[in-house]
């Protein structure tokens, strides 16, 4: 007990050492911002070593962030550069999207085709290390800094998942990451596959152009695969529901006085389709992907299948500062056309089917199979109710 009224009296001591400018001492309203100033000067002047000021204070800035929420951080110029290059599709890494959770960095999913992705590394895995360093107290941006870097270098994650008693370590080989926007093929004769990694740039009008070529192919139903989708532009997100719902509520975000704004689908996409349609979704749909499939849901446009996503129902305005840098802030809630706020929550599916991981590593795709099954059925209702109707 000794020993700690010692070390106590020992900072006292110190503290009645240290002084900071006059300039606050004849004012009646001390503020905390006059509390950031005097605690930035005694860091400058009196800490054991010397620290960068843009440093402090760019250190305060992520402390503000932080505190707001997980989704909300600061990005320095060279940062920012790296966001706009990403939402082209093309970035440096090791290919996946990672949040804040309880306070651990946790994998939103990986995308597919990715380092990330043949790593093994999965949605809901925690990263407690990158390259050694503890992601403990770790800023989402730092964490992506030590994670991108040049192709062909190493970066080492020890992972946790709730599955494995101990941690994990796995090594992955930087690669350039260019992201699929959108890919698809025949299935099945007449079935379409769809599928989209993320909502960057055109993904709605590039949709648009693979949906009537499939149609031109002879698609008499169509699969859109959201899985491990972890989001991107809210207008996408419109963009890509306008494909399949003719006219309505997207979805509707609300600000923090309460305010409204309903988006509605986009007129500029044309060609509708009204052909059946299945939405696959996992723990790693997460934002965009929540929107589309709940606007899907809310219009009984087609069926859910697969888990339930991510639920991560706020959006993010991402505001440009005078020195290049930026700040991506959290300023609404977003809710489906029903009116459901799927924070924390995420969409269940109409559908649920477990993806079986063994078979998965066999190469084979137990969600999408259910999902072409489903779908076969689907277009013979289709098929037998349009000859029904023609009297055939």
């Amino acid at each position: 007990m000794w020993e700690r009224f010692k070390k106590v009296g020992i900072v006292l001591t110190l503290v009645i050492l240290l002084t900071v400018p006059a300039v606050h001492a004849q004012q009646k309203d001390y503020t905390k911002i006059n509390a950031f100033e005097d605690i930035l000067y005694l860091i400058k002047n009196y800490y054991v070593e010397d620290m960068d000021n843009n440093q402090l204070i760019e250190g305060a800035i992520d402390g503000m962030l932080n505190e707001a929420d997980p989704y909300s951080y600061y990005m320095d110029k060279e940062e920012y550069q790296e966001m706009q290059e990403e939402y082209e599709g093309h970035f440096g890494g090791i290919g996946i999207v990672i949040t804040m959770r309880d306070n651990k960095l946790t994998i939103v999913s990986p995308i597919k085709g990715t380092p990330g992705e043949r790593a093994g590394l999965k949605a809901g895995d925690i990263i407690s290390e990158i390259s050694g360093q503890p992601t403990a107290d770790m800023s989402q941006n730092k964490a992506v800094e030590l994670m991108r870097g040049e192709p062909g270098t190493k970066v080492e994650l020890t992972i946790d998942r709730k599955e494995e008693e101990d941690p994990i370590k796995v090594m992955i080989i930087r690669a350039d990451i260019e992201v699929p926007i959108v890919e698809w093929e025949m299935k099945e004769d007449k079935i379409g596959y769809l599928s989209i990694s993320q909502f960057i740039d055109d993904v709605g009008y590039k949709l648009e152009k693979a949906i009537a070529e499939l149609e031109a192919k002879g698609a008499k139903g169509l699969i859109l695969d959201l899985r491990s989708n972890p989001g991107g532009l809210l207008v996408e997100a419109v963009n890509v529901t306008s494909n399949f719902v003719e006219k309505g509520k997207v979805v509707s975000v609300k600000n923090r006085e309460g305010q409204e704004r309903i988006l509605t689908v986009n007129p500029k996409i044309k060609a509708v389709t009204e052909l059946p349609l299945i939405v696959m979704i996992n723990q790693g749909s997460a934002s965009a992907s929540e929107i589309v499939a709940g606007a899907i849901k809310d219009h009984q446009r087609g069926k859910l299948l697969g888990m339930k996503s991510f639920g991560k129902g706020v959006v993010q305005t991402v505001v440009p500062l005078q020195d290049g840098s930026a700040v991506s802030l959290t300023t609404a809630r977003y809710y489906t056309p029903s009116g459901n706020y799927i924070h924390e929550k995420g969409i269940k599916p109409d559908i649920k089917v477990e993806l079986d991981t063994e078979m998965a590593e066999a190469g084979e795709d137990n969600q999408l199979q259910e999902a072409l099954e489903l779908m076969e059925s689907f277009i013979y209702v289709e098929e037998f109710q349009s000859k029904k109707a023609a009297g055939e």
